[in-house]
């Protein structure tokens, strides 16, 4: 990687985020993951001085930014990684974040719930092998979605939303490989109510996900684990 540091910035969106996945990636390529809680008034850090930064999920809406300033200094913070050519990985809401802050947008989706274990599949007009790296099926749970900026490569979509773009150094995937299933249960129990609400099954999800539990680990080493040792693969 380009960056100087050994450390890896994650920047979170609530208290008790499943990261008991990505804190083992993150040290099996010998480096060090650092918390950052922006939503919480911890200010972000040089970003030049990490190995690579990522950006996680949670319940704010990228577009309401000024119900929630704190986005923006984090639109800034991964507009200057990506302009210092430091790996900047967005997943799920960050993919929404970093997409606002490359000249894309934050848009509420206009095909609804996405909740699930859902297939990721290659753009076909996408670069073959990294649309490849990203295919496979991962949880995701979100109702907005994206515009990549003007310049990026759309990579991935599934049969509801785009799923993955690239542009310079900067990798945004809406949906999931980092959840463990532990974490799942977690988003789950927190949402169930209205998840039941809208016709979703909840207990079938969780029993989707303890079932999945070895594929979605592997599929977290092959995306994530493979994200953090090669970037430029994706």
């Amino acid at each position: 990687m380009s960056a100087i540091g050994r450390e890896v910035l994650v920047i979170t969106h609530f208290d008790g985020a499943d990261l008991s996945w990505l804190d083992v990636l993150i040290r099996e390529q010998g480096m060090e993951p650092v918390l950052v809680r922006p939503f919480a008034g911890e200010l972000l850090p040089e970003p030049e001085n990490a190995a690579a930064v990522i950006c996680l999920g949670g319940p704010q809406n990228a577009y309401e930014d000024p119900k929630h300033p704190f986005l923006i200094d984090e639109q800034k913070f991964l507009r200057r990684a990506v302009h210092e050519h430091v790996p900047v990985l967005g997943i799920c809401l960050g993919s929404q974040i970093l997409a606002t802050a490359l000249g894309g947008q934050a848009i509420r989706g206009s095909r609804g719930l996405e909740c699930g274990f859902i297939d990721v599949l290659p753009e076909p007009n996408g670069p073959g092998s990294e649309a490849a790296a990203l295919h496979g099926r991962f949880f995701s749970f979100h109702t907005d979605s994206f515009i990549p900026p003007p310049e990026a490569e759309l990579l991935a979509t599934s049969n509801q939303y785009p799923q993955a773009w690239r542009l310079g150094s900067a990798l945004a995937i809406q949906f999931h490989p980092e959840i463990s299933p532990a974490g799942v249960r977690q988003l789950l129990s927190i949402e169930e109510t209205k998840l039941r609400d809208h016709g979703v099954d909840v207990d079938g999800l969780l029993t989707e996900a303890e079932s999945a539990h070895n594929t979605s680990w592997a599929e977290a080493q092959r995306v994530v684990g493979g994200w953090l040792a090669n970037p430029s693969k994706f």
